[in-house]
């Protein structure tokens, strides 16, 4: 099983740290591992500082009406799913007040499908999978070229 967390960073600290998202991933998955209650707490206001919240039911409104045409999607309560009959392939999206997680197996065909649309309605979404210690935007951010 594949798991993503998608946090949505705040417009100038993403453009601030593209190029160097793993100092971002590093702030998170040392959130997602620390035992130390304290250590938990201090990482946690630096994560609410560098995120924005998300618009939860824009969100959900924005995912079911794009997958509503599909004919493998359905809905269980806060959780959207795209699985096919009799194929053990999975998807799932889960919207949480402060990040998205996405679960997958099988092919990637599901969890590309929920980047594409979190990528069209939201510009800095930066995904992470803390087993496999990859991440990375789910839009690229468009540097500006200065000359000089």
């Amino acid at each position: 099983m594949r798991t993503y967390h998608l946090y949505l960073i705040q417009d100038d600290i993403a453009k601030a740290y593209f190029g160097r998202e793993f100092m971002l991933f590093d702030l998170f998955s040392r959130f997602s591992s620390s035992r130390s209650l304290s250590e938990k707490k201090m990482l946690y206001k630096q994560i609410q500082f560098v995120t924005k919240p998300l618009k939860m039911l824009k969100l959900h409104h924005r995912v079911e009406q794009t997958l509503l045409s599909y004919p493998y999607y359905r809905k269980d309560g806060d959780i959207h799913i795209l699985q096919e009959p009799n194929r053990p392939e999975l998807g799932t999206l889960t919207i949480h007040r402060q990040y998205v997680k996405i679960e997958s197996n099988g092919s990637f065909e599901a969890e590309t499908t929920f980047f594409e649309i979190l990528r069209k309605n939201e510009l800095t979404f930066l995904a992470m999978n803390y087993e496999e210690n990859r991440y990375g935007w789910l839009n690229p951010i468009k540097q500006e070229r200065k000359y000089v």
